[in-house]
């Protein structure tokens, strides 16, 4: 279903996506659609006459969602889903899902890249470490370090352990 077909009480979509923040879907109803002018201006869409062509038509559609009007502008009638910076526009269910759909293939694919790339820090520091022995010094005192550091906070562990059984063997009994 086109932008065009969409009436008064039609499904609306909106999907955000934003870098570092978790994605939002909001579902609305159109309340309102406004075919706007076409322009006709020069512009880099093909014709088969002259290679240029007019601009399409759009329209501008106002979104109820959860009680609050939302004014989506220039949006081209003749598709059924449409992106505008960070926001994804349609009218149909199955457009979104189709949406969604890629989002979530495009994120299973880089966690599927971030376990190579993991892979490839880890051989390369082996490499690293066999092409350059002062930096497998620096890897080795470093793990070195790592190591009694790990083995201190054991220690002071224990140690706390039995000064607080000390506290509690040697302080008066009261009752």
């Amino acid at each position: 279903m086109d932008f065009n077909s969409l009436g008064a009480g039609s499904p609306f979509y909106i999907l955000t996506k934003r870098e570092g923040q978790k994605p939002i879907l909001e579902v609305g109803t159109v309340k309102e659609k406004v075919l706007q002018q076409p322009q006709y201006q020069f512009q880099a869409v093909p014709n088969a006459l002259n290679g240029m062509g007019p601009q399409p038509q759009m329209v501008r559609i106002v979104v109820n969602v959860d009680g609050s009007d939302r004014v989506i502008p220039d949006v081209p009638v003749n598709v059924e889903i449409a992106a505008k910076g960070n926001s994804t526009y349609t009218g149909s269910t199955q457009a979104m899902m189709q949406a969604v759909d890629a989002m979530m293939q495009t994120s299973k694919a880089e966690i599927e890249r971030e376990a190579y790339n993991k892979m490839v820090l880890a051989e390369g520091e082996r490499m690293m470490e066999t092409l350059n022995p002062r930096y497998a010094d620096e890897k080795q005192r470093d793990r070195a370090i790592k190591s009694l550091e790990a083995r201190q906070t054991e220690t002071d562990k224990k140690l706390d352990t039995i000064l607080s059984r000390l506290d509690e063997f040697f302080s008066p009994k009261k009752g």
